[in-house]
């Protein structure tokens, strides 16, 4: 085989793996887009799939329903929770630690802020979807327990602590993430997300009532 040819071969994994993410990423701008006008439920995988200018066939190799192209970074941004909570300084506390591996995976939150609106607004408006959204808050509440118990070097099922944190972690980012659709949207996402955890390291004993 000729030198060049071989380059190619070499190439074409890589060449295949861009024009799979891209197809993705298209499916899910057309996907957005479209319920963004129409609302959830009156747009079809069809009505998706020719927006993209893909094949329903096609669509159906990337994404199961069209309720997976509205979670479709569900998978990667947990995989960079993964990442981001192992790079975490092996003697920093197990709250430090969440918190700080939870913030980081924010970083780009500026370049997603139109889809994670437009997102949170569907969401909200179609009580079918909000079933999906359990599950997959299932999901991230388990394997933020599993984060958690490796750190702390301890069984899950026999030690409260790794779900506690988990459970709380998770209900304060939804707490403030709602706080900040309800306003509109306005004001520092990620700084809201910080103070609401916050809270959880010891910010609760400092409340006193009327």
């Amino acid at each position: 085989m000729p030198e060049n040819s071989q380059t190619v071969e070499r190439l074409r994994p890589g060449l295949r793996e861009r024009r799979k993410r891209l197809t993705a990423a298209e499916l899910e701008a057309a996907a957005l887009r479209l319920f963004g006008e129409r609302g959830f439920d009156a747009v079809t995988v069809d009505d998706i799939a020719a927006d993209a200018d893909v094949s329903r066939r096609t669509f159906f190799r990337y994404f199961a329903s069209k309720e997976d192209v509205l979670l479709a970074d569900h998978h990667v941004q947990l995989a960079r929770l993964r990442e981001a909570m192992a790079a975490r300084p092996p003697g920093e506390a197990i709250l430090t630690a969440l918190r700080n591996a939870l913030l980081s995976i924010t970083g780009d939150f500026e370049d997603r802020r139109e889809k994670v609106i437009l997102r949170g607004r569907i969401m909200r408006e179609t009580p079918s979807l909000q079933a999906r959204s359990l599950v997959h808050q299932k999901s991230w509440e388990d394997a933020m327990q599993q984060m958690v118990a490796e750190r702390l070097g301890v069984d899950p099922v026999a030690d409260l602590r790794p779900g506690v944190v988990a459970a709380t972690a998770l209900a304060a980012m939804r707490v403030a993430f709602n706080n900040w659709l309800n306003a509109g949207a306005k004001g520092d996402l990620i700084a809201l997300t910080a103070e609401a955890l916050d809270l959880l390291d010891g910010g609760l004993q400092l409340l006193h009532g009327d």
